[in-house]
């Protein structure tokens, strides 16, 4: 069989040069709450589900919901597209029980099916580990209910996943030559360097034990955009991957008023801000996320920045992923129609949640908090607001997702998760058209 190479810091393979163009999958092994629509991380709404219907329902659901979210067709229309790589973001929870360290047979069984379409395909699969127990940071999408990133404080939690690494590399390791790689941590934040270079050390030596065919891909901390602490690790295949998204930090170069050139040269003046960090290391470089908002009645604006983004990894020779292939209608590609038994129920949220207002609510919380004690510190309240979203999800499930999922039966729940097939859905021609503008 043939693997990817790594010479230096450049990617081959079958002995010609590969640059990745590609998508992450979307909110499949891992539901994150604006991309499907529902509040909380995915172990609250499986736990509002099993609250409503019953012991066991969550896992019915969760197998539906994967199942229908990707399947042959959409990996169709993505070889149509033309792109050569997807990034699959994977809970940790769908592979090992947090309680009793069992193996969990549901992820591994979803995640094969996964990669026989990519080798079916030839579309490069990089595996990705989104989530960890304790949390590698305090937000929603490490499925993190406390706001406090645990996964740094107790050993046994990055044993546990250092343990899940090894079996999945056991299972995979020799059979998919469209396997690029495993990237270890999605964006660590408020991380400690030793524990983080620690973690990575033991994980890629647990992985070698059975797998010397595929990729280790580090990723580092401040949400995968400071690796000044990033041990250089000898391996044969180690790829670095950062992730861009300028407008969270700077939210000026959202301004539809910005000159489309200057807001390039900060987008540009940003990224090697990012990639000075690396120092001196020489390793292949993937940008694994970037990504914009997507309005539709204002997808020019949104094309204008993912083009103007992917120009740039173009003409610094890095691959690229964007975020993503599938949602509901926030940033993938591919979205259930308006129609749908399923946009209807976020509809139905929206009225009463969004992702934004949680940020808001969050942050007057902790405004108040601060004014209350007179002491103001702008560390303080960064790590403070997201311990006060640990605390909105709860209000959120039991007066939000509790009463949307009583108002309807078991049944239309069910089919309502036909929405995300991908013959029901639809995408934006505009996304799909600029996208082949960089594939080969």
């Amino acid at each position: 069989m043939n693997f990817v190479e790594i010479k230096k810091d450049q990617i081959y393979f079958k002995g010609e040069k590969l640059t990745l163009r590609g998508l992450g999958i979307g909110t499949w092994l891992n539901i994150e709450h604006f991309m499907v629509g529902l509040p909380g991380p995915q172990s609250t709404i499986l736990d509002g589900i099993e609250k409503v219907y019953g012991r066991g329902k969550s896992t019915e659901f969760l197998d539906k919901y994967v199942d229908s979210f990707i399947d042959e067709n959409d990996f169709k229309f993505m070889k149509e597209q033309g792109i050569n790589f997807v990034r699959v973001p994977i809970n940790h929870r769908l592979f090992m029980n947090d309680n009793t360290l069992e193996i969990n047979e549901f992820g591994f069984k979803k995640l094969r099916r996964l990669l026989d379409y990519c080798e079916k395909y030839q579309i490069f699969c990089m595996i990705d580990m989104h989530t960890s127990p304790g949390g590698q940071n305090p937000d929603w999408h490490s499925d993190n209910k406390t706001g406090v990133p645990e996964f740094w404080q107790f050993k046994q939690l990055r044993n546990q996943l250092v343990t899940i690494w090894g079996q999945i590399a056991k299972r995979f390791g020799g059979e998919y030559s469209y396997l690029l790689g495993y990237d270890l941590l999605n964006e660590p934040a408020m991380a400690n360097w030793k524990y983080l270079n620690e973690y990575f050390e033991n994980t890629i030596v647990e992985i070698r034990k059975y797998d010397k065919n595929h990729a280790v891909i580090l990723e580092s901390d401040h949400f995968a955009m400071d690796f000044t602490g990033l041990k250089d690790i000898e391996d044969d295949k180690l790829i670095i991957s950062f992730h861009y998204y300028p407008t969270v930090w700077k939210q000026n170069l959202l301004d539809r008023d910005l000159d489309r050139k200057k807001r390039k040269q900060e987008f540009a003046k940003g990224l090697d801000e990012v990639i000075s960090t690396m120092r001196k290391m020489k390793h292949p470089l993937i940008c694994g996320e970037a990504g914009y908002d997507i309005k539709p009645d204002d997808i020019g604006f949104a094309m204008e920045l993912l083009e103007d983004t992917v120009d740039i990894f173009e003409d610094k020779n890095i691959s690229w992923c964007l975020w993503a292939y599938k949602d509901a209608q926030f940033m993938g590609l591919v979205h259930p129609k308006n129609e749908s038994k399923w946009m209807q129920l976020v509809n139905r949220v929206h009225e009463k949640w969004t992702h934004y207002g949680e940020m808001n609510q969050a942050n007057e919380i902790t405004e108040d908090v601060a004014q209350r004690f007179n002491y103001h510190d702008e560390d303080l309240e960064y790590e403070t607001q997201f311990r006060i979203r640990g605390i909105l999800y709860r209000y959120q499930e039991e007066s939000i997702l509790i009463p949307l999922l009583k108002s309807i039966s078991w049944d239309e729940l069910m089919q309502s998760l036909e929405s995300f097939k991908f013959e029901e859905c639809t995408y934006y021609k505009e996304y799909s058209v600029l996208l082949q503008k960089y594939m080969e």
